[in-house]
């Protein structure tokens, strides 16, 4: 019952060999990979505004958002042509964690590990409560209900990708490429609209001047202090950026040039669409509110509801709340694969390399919709507390990334134009890491200092799970020279509480492992031992039967008494305990009934030299 379920909601089982068959072409991927990024459009001017309208500056939010769009458009490409570097210099996937690993060694790789596995589960978190709070904007759903439906979502793209990377791939590549067009023409009739009907500001005087870094000569901290904060909120628009790095073996061969490809489109058209909202908050006069997102106020302007194109807004808000919560899967596309490598590498649980019927780390899957879940409720699918936490990590393996690359390009100056790879990475390397100070600074006390919490105790985690399978392959590594085990004696109880036909099968069993062999039975009720004494002439199986006394009742301190004292007896004495169990034919009757088996199991578990067996009896209806 259970397996057909699970086969009609996950499919059928796909072949190993069919593997590669299940990797990404450029436009599939686009859809994957960037969809993480792309939606960030959606909201990240909008942080920007909320940073900016929060200072002594809110008069003139909009003007200077362009200004801090444009120095975040100068990093976004400068990001994308370091990590098309990693990817040429590092195809087997893993990005910034296989640089980090390689080049600056086994901390920085773990502190990188860190990072993008936090990055990742925020990523989820962010992306669902976003697009759910585009939802509760057109005013279909109300605001009270956002949490039950963003765990709903959640839901649904966890069993979406237990379904396997192309079929998840499938899913949303239409709603990503509708999003795409929708957002271009958002960008470019509302552009054309500026041109031709540009709207005079209702809030700012004509005599306003913008501020300036430098007035009257002096140097402007406020206005400084005020930019770097929304800079910093508005780098939410570079995350998603890395999945491609870490995602290379999820693409078609040629791995690396298609995933070259596909971050060359991401970067140019995240690039476009995220300053073109910027330039419509500004000529539009856009304002935050805490009702309706920023990107639907800029779509009701260029697409009013009662005229003919009114439509269009719909288009734009339905399909941005679908891409946001579709955008989760880029972490669940980057996620698994990351924590195989980790997991390759002996810092996370083993149980993590492995693939599922569909050919997908489900283990990972299902870690991380667990933890997104947490978030979800915990943050009750607030998009702007989320967001606090979320740059931080990106940007630090960021800076990882472009630190590893220079290192890289120094060991490898035969390859013509490491100077220009250097210069690039350099660079890339300075700015990311001023930003991941800025980021951590300026949102500290707004969350940040959960992830600054959370990575060191991810590295603890990582060197704990390390070391214990170091411990583990040094305890069952065989010697250089010839070894040869002890000779083992072999003892074996078999516990009986009555004379059934469930005990017959779990005595005669024990005659055939061992020719010492005793039936141990526990007195709870001296009338029942009496009855078993009578009984067992006829039906003991000539098997010798020994009573122990239980004066407190006990089941399990007399037993495992016996059991040290049957062990002392005899040298290297190996004690195999069998333990008689029916089995009913519906599973809730097994609430009507005592679990001694897996007690016992429980409770030897962790005894040397101890074999704990059921011999089972199945009953009938």
């Amino acid at each position: 019952m259970m397996n057909k379920l699970k086969r009609l909601i996950l499919g059928d089982p796909l072949a190993s060999h069919r593997e590669k068959h299940e990797r990404l072409g450029v436009p599939l991927a686009l859809a994957v990979f960037a969809a993480d990024a792309l939606s960030s459009t959606a909201y990240a001017t909008e942080e920007i505004l909320i940073a900016l309208c929060a200072s002594s500056f809110a008069a003139v939010a909009n003007p200077l958002s362009i200004p801090v769009s444009l120095a975040i458009g100068v990093l976004m490409a400068l990001v994308v042509i370091s990590y098309r570097q990693v990817i040429w210099a590092y195809p087997q996937g893993g990005g910034t964690y296989e640089v980090s690993k390689e080049r600056l060694g086994t901390l920085a790789s773990q502190i990188a590990g860190a990072a993008l596995l936090i990055d990742y589960v925020l990523t989820v978190a962010v992306s669902i409560s976003a697009g759910v709070a585009a939802l509760t904007s057109t005013g279909w759903v109300p605001i009270d209900y956002k949490v039950p439906v963003a765990l709903f979502f959640l839901l649904f793209i966890m069993f979406l990708n237990l379904r396997g990377v192309r079929e998840s791939g499938k899913a949303i590549a239409v709603p990503a490429y509708i999003f795409l067009a929708s957002m271009l023409v958002l960008v470019c009739a509302g552009a054309w609209q500026m041109i031709v009907h540009p709207i005079p500001c209702p809030y700012l005087a004509k005599e306003t001047a913008i501020p300036t870094v430098f007035d009257n000569g002096i140097f402007n901290v406020a206005l400084v202090l005020a930019l770097l904060n929304a800079f910093s909120h508005g780098c939410a628009a570079l995350t998603g950026i890395e999945a491609v790095s870490n995602g290379v073996k999820a693409f078609k061969e040629p791995a690396p040039v298609n995933a070259n490809a596909t971050l060359v489109w991401m970067g140019c058209i995240l690039g476009f669409i995220f300053i073109g909202m910027t330039i419509l908050a500004n000529g539009f006069h856009i304002i935050p509110s805490p009702s309706e997102t920023v990107l639907s106020q800029i779509a009701r302007h260029v697409f009013p509801i009662s005229g003919n194109m009114g439509w269009m807004y719909y288009v734009v808000q339905i399909f941005t709340m679908i891409i946001l919560i579709l955008a989760a899967n880029t972490s669940y596309a980057g996620f698994p694969r990351l924590a195989t490598i980790l997991a390759s590498d002996g810092f996370l649980p083993r149980q993590l390399m492995s693939l599922g019927d569909r050919l997908v780390f489900s283990n990972g899957i299902l870690i991380l919709s667990a933890t997104a879940f947490f978030l979800i409720l915990f943050y009750q699918a607030d998009t702007h507390a989320l967001i606090p936490l979320y740059a931080v990590g990106v940007f630090l393996s960021f800076t990882l990334a472009q630190v590893g690359m220079v290192m890289h390009h120094r060991l490898h100056s035969d390859v013509e134009g490491w100077q220009w790879g250097i210069g690039i990475n350099g660079l890339g390397a300075i700015v990311t890491a001023i930003v991941t100070i800025i980021l951590m600074v300026e949102k500290f006390f707004e969350g940040a200092w959960i992830v600054a919490i959370a990575i060191p105790l991810l590295i603890v985690l990582f060197r704990s799970i390390h070391a214990h399978y170091r411990s583990i392959g040094r305890q069952l590594a065989l010697p250089e020279e010839g070894y040869c085990p002890l000779a083992v004696s072999h003892t074996v109880l078999v516990l009986v509480s009555s004379l059934n036909r469930g005990t017959i099968p779990a005595l005669e069993y024990g005659k055939t492992i061992s020719t010492r062999l005793e039936a141990v039975h526990i007195e709870l009720k001296p009338d029942a031992t009496d009855r078993l004494k009578k009984a067992w002439d006829q039906w003991g199986c000539g098997i010798p039967l020994t009573i122990l006394k239980s004066p407190y009742r006990s089941i399990t301190q007399p037993l495992l008494d016996y059991i040290d004292e049957v062990d002392k007896r005899y040298e290297n004495n190996l004690v195999t305990i069998i333990v008689p169990e029916f089995v009913t034919k519906k599973w809730w009757h097994i609430l009507l009934h005592n679990q001694t088996a897996i007690l016992i199991k429980a409770l030897l578990r962790f005894r040397r030299g101890k074999v704990v067996t059921t011999v089972r009896y199945y009953l009938e209806e």
